[in-house]
């Protein structure tokens, strides 16, 4: 074995290098996240030397067909020229497409021996798509960011030479790594602008994504600004002193189901393996029939702790459930481990029934925790 140490070269020559040296350049983008992992800068100065770019959506074995032909059909749009192929690098699934059109476009060209270079974003999988091409490991994976090993020329076929190291683009700010998932949105200091920017993109891609998620009607991408992050955090019920919504949580919120997955541009089922809870709040809401103050959370925390038929009971599992008492729906969260764990469900279960909650409270039934939401249906 060779006691020869491994060159590291700024990632950024090696992106360089293939566009200055390569015939045909390969645009690794996250099929996931299509947009949010794409550099037009980059493809403007492929396009200006004149070489042949080819998009891979790599790991589409995650996203609907229906999805993928839509991003094709947008990225054409763009780029007539270009080629757009669906790729699982983990699965070695459309590398035969893929190696039949590098053959193809050289052969258009009149290249005899034609040279290949693999761009991208970290985590896109740029490196397994090279070694799915090549059909084993040349490429090194998850070495230190901006940094690769000196690169070199391997097979791809006899005439066809494809550089071993990917050119990792970086990412020109903090926002396009928030959107790519390399920062974590709780480590975001200025969640708003990433938040907008992500919005835009997926409204971009389908007018109806964020009216259906946050039930906001919205009519043109100028409207999605911290304007309509406020109306997101009003609907959220994130609400903090004097009933001001909290635009810095609404954004984090935002952040958060889309890095997760839940607020994406298809819908996702997403399983859950939390416990399951009861629904019928009767043995609760009948204490409240006559209560005069039904309006104000805190007075019906305060009543119901102190009814002793409340503070001996023990349940199986938490409740969650509402009650129209007058003019008003009363949400009873009754039982969770943690009163922050019943605050979600009361705001989670306000969103899903389109009630808007203007005042919350906490307390205890004996041993059991209680939320209560009040509010009106929207």
């Amino acid at each position: 074995m060779s006691g020869k140490k491994i060159k590291r070269v700024p990632a950024k020559k090696i992106a360089h290098k293939i566009i200055n040296e390569c015939d045909i350049i390969l645009n690794v983008l996250d099929a996931r996240n299509p947009e949010g992992t794409r550099n037009k800068n980059l493809e403007d100065k492929i396009k200006k030397s004149n070489k042949k770019l080819i998009y891979v959506l790599n790991k589409a074995d995650l996203v609907p067909i229906k999805i993928l032909e839509k991003w094709k059909e947008l990225i054409k749009n763009e780029n007539h020229d270009a080629s757009v192929v669906f790729v699982s690098s983990k699965h070695k699934k459309g590398t035969k497409i893929l190696r039949d059109k590098i053959k193809k476009y050289l052969q258009l060209d009149g290249i005899k021996d034609g040279k290949v270079g693999v761009v991208g974003y970290p985590n896109v999988g740029k490196s397994s798509l090279i070694n799915a091409l090549t059909g084993k490991k040349s490429a090194y994976s998850g070495l230190a960011a901006g940094l690769t090993k000196g690169e070199q020329w391997i097979k791809l076929t006899k005439n066809i030479k494809l550089l071993d190291t990917p050119g990792v683009i970086e990412p020109k700010d903090d926002d396009e790594l928030v959107i790519i998932g390399a920062i974590r949105y709780e480590k975001i200091e200025n969640p708003v602008e990433p938040a907008i920017k992500i919005l835009k993109n997926l409204y971009a891609f389908d007018e109806n994504i964020i009216k259906n998620y946050y039930n906001i009607e919205i009519n043109n991408i100028e409207d999605i600004n911290e304007d309509f992050i406020e109306k997101i955090g009003k609907k959220l019920n994130y609400l903090g002193k004097n009933g001001i919504v909290d635009i810095k949580r609404t954004a984090k919120s935002i952040l958060k189901d889309y890095q997760d997955g839940k607020l994406n541009y298809y819908p996702m089922k997403i399983k859950k393996y939390g416990q399951k809870r009861g629904n019928n709040i009767e043995f609760i809401a009948k204490y409240l029939e006559d209560f005069p103050f039904i309006d104000d959370a805190n007075s019906i925390i305060s009543h119901l702790s102190n009814i002793c038929e409340l503070a001996n009971i023990r349940i199986k599992k938490p409740i969650i459930g509402s009650k129209k008492i007058d003019d008003v729906v009363v949400i009873i969260s009754f039982g969770e481990k943690t009163a922050d764990s019943g605050r979600k469900k009361v705001e989670e279960y306000a969103k899903n029934n389109n009630i808007f909650l203007y005042s919350m409270g906490r307390g205890k039934c004996g041993r059991n925790n209680i939320f209560v939401g009040v509010g009106n249906i929207e």
